[in-house]
């Protein structure tokens, strides 16, 4: 069996362990080596197949499974066996500023929402994978033995004489029915075309000569045909939403140091009744949620499924902590901004009215507090300010604080219904807004999303009038700082302050 290689600039590295092993930049292209045609190769938590040459080749910034993912990956062939791992390390920031990303977003989260008596450190992280299955074992065993199923057309078999509805009737059907009068005919006529000795079961019997069977008391039944039938199916989306959660909680277990066990049920439980006939989820998850709302055994499975849908609950592979990657890099980036322009709106517009800033975050059912931005969280400001963090806007003007969004006259940028990062609407006679984009891209590329994004979110208006004042592309990179006509870019680099003050309404 070959050794796995992978390519890091020019050269082909060997695949090994700890520190010495590969480095591949994570916009790069990643190429990995040495395996058997078509085999199928696990790449960290996920499945690829590689080529007639043996070799797999992913675009990272295109590759869905490891897109923003930082950190170690290990690679596992088709028989199970390891050959080793690489590490995915950040080019378009550098580590330092990746770990000071994390560091100014817990600190400045702290700062917003608790205050000077109260607690000064947040509970980030995810819970323990036994806690995660003790959520769900007994809902999930419940499913089992009772899933919920639909009638739906399956094949079966049918006599002649079971035929019910319409389709059930076959040309097998037919055909077996026919077969069996003909046999009938031939046996009441006597022994002259069966003969006796030969017609009987020296031959092989009724069943396969004959096409009836017997029975001991002699009474032969009808042949069946092959027919379309009702039939009890349970791949349906509710169960399939359950076997995604067991996979993804098996995953997540793995990753934990004494998550091995949880690991094991979870796929002992997908290998099981209905689960392990269940497809993934077509239509989505959301999809699939709507039709579990009245049985509460899904319910409690989908939040669950909700902890694992946490950017913190992706990182991929790794025994310990210091070696966890994090697929949520790109998603804590667009945290970071919206805490940044939130920081500038206080300075400018003074402390925030109502709620506040507890729309930051939910209190567990232990008390702790969870820091979580839910879509279209608002915090309002004096003078008419609101600030929103991936409010939806449609071009009905029925979504978020009314605004509306006019599809681009451009089919090709057309969009009906448009979620920006962040923006700022200050309300009044002379209505404006200012949206922000994160983008966590490389250098080069930063212009290029400022152009698209100008495309997609300047056309806002708030009762008919036109509001939007700037499209601003927040990035992290120093040194780039344009506006140009109603668009640019900005930096926000952690660590460092942001000044925002002149670009808000």
């Amino acid at each position: 069996m070959s050794a796995v290689e992978i390519l890091v600039g020019r050269s082909w590295l060997a695949s090994s362990r700890g520190p010495g092993c590969p480095r591949v930049p994570e916009s790069s292209t990643l190429r990995v080596r040495g395996f058997d045609e078509n085999e199928l190769v696990r790449l960290g938590a996920f499945e690829f197949r590689a080529g007639a040459s043996g070799q797999i080749d992913l675009r990272l910034r295109e590759c869905r499974e490891l897109f923003g993912h930082l950190g170690f990956v290990e690679v596992t062939r088709e028989l199970g066996q390891s050959a080793g791992e690489f590490e995915i390390v950040p080019d378009k920031t550098s580590e330092d500023d990746y770990l000071a990303l994390r560091s100014a977003l817990e600190s400045t989260w702290s700062g917003l929402i608790f205050d000077p008596d109260g607690v000064s450190r947040l509970r980030g992280q995810t819970p323990h994978p036994e806690e995660l299955w003790r959520a769900i074992e007994k809902p999930v065993r419940d499913i089992a033995s009772e899933p919920r199923s639909v009638l739906a057309r399956g094949e079966g078999v049918r006599r002649l004489e079971a035929v019910r509805r319409p389709w059930e009737l076959t040309a097998s059907v037919l055909s077996a029915s026919a077969f069996s009068a003909r046999q009938a005919s031939v046996d009441l006529g006597g022994g002259d075309l069966g003969g006796g000795d030969l017609g009987g079961g020296d031959l092989g019997g009724g069943d396969s000569v004959s096409g009836t069977s017997s029975t001991d008391s002699g009474i032969e039944t009808p042949r069946a045909g092959r027919s379309s039938v009702l039939v009890r199916k349970a791949d349906i989306p509710e169960n399939a939403l359950v076997a995604e959660t067991l996979r993804r909680l098996a995953v997540y277990a793995r990753r934990h140091p004494q998550g091995r066990e949880v690991a094991t049920r979870a796929n002992r439980a997908l290998r099981e009744h209905p689960f392990a006939s269940c497809r993934p989820i077509h239509g989505g998850i959301d999809a699939a949620r709507v039709r579990t709302i009245h049985d509460p055994r899904y319910r409690q499975v989908d939040k669950v499924l909700r902890v694992l849908d946490r950017p913190e609950a992706h990182a991929t592979e790794g025994p310990g902590e210091a070696r966890l990657g994090v697929k949520g890099m790109i998603r804590l980036y667009e945290y970071w901004v919206f805490l940044q322009v939130l920081l500038a709106c206080r300075q400018k517009y003074g402390p925030p009215i109502d709620h506040g800033f507890d729309v930051l975050c939910t209190r567990t059912v232990s008390g702790p507090v969870r820091l979580e931005i839910p879509q279209e969280a608002t915090v309002g400001f004096a003078g008419g300010v609101c600030v929103g963090f991936e409010p939806r806007i449609n071009s009905s003007g029925r979504g978020w604080c009314s605004l509306e969004n006019v599809p681009h006259p451009d089919k090709r940028a057309a969009q009906t219904l448009i979620t920006p990062d962040v923006v700022v609407l200050r309300e009044g006679p002379t209505p404006s807004a200012v949206v922000f984009d994160a983008k966590y891209v490389g250098r080069h590329w930063v212009e290029t999303e400022a152009a698209k994004i100008h495309a997609r979110y300047s056309r806002i208006r708030l009762h008919g009038k036109p509001v939007v004042r700037h499209v601003l592309a927040a990035h992290p990179h120093a040194g780039i700082d344009c506006l140009w006509a109603g668009y640019g870019s900005v930096p926000m680099i952690p660590g460092e302050p942001a000044d925002l003050s002149k670009l808000l309404p």
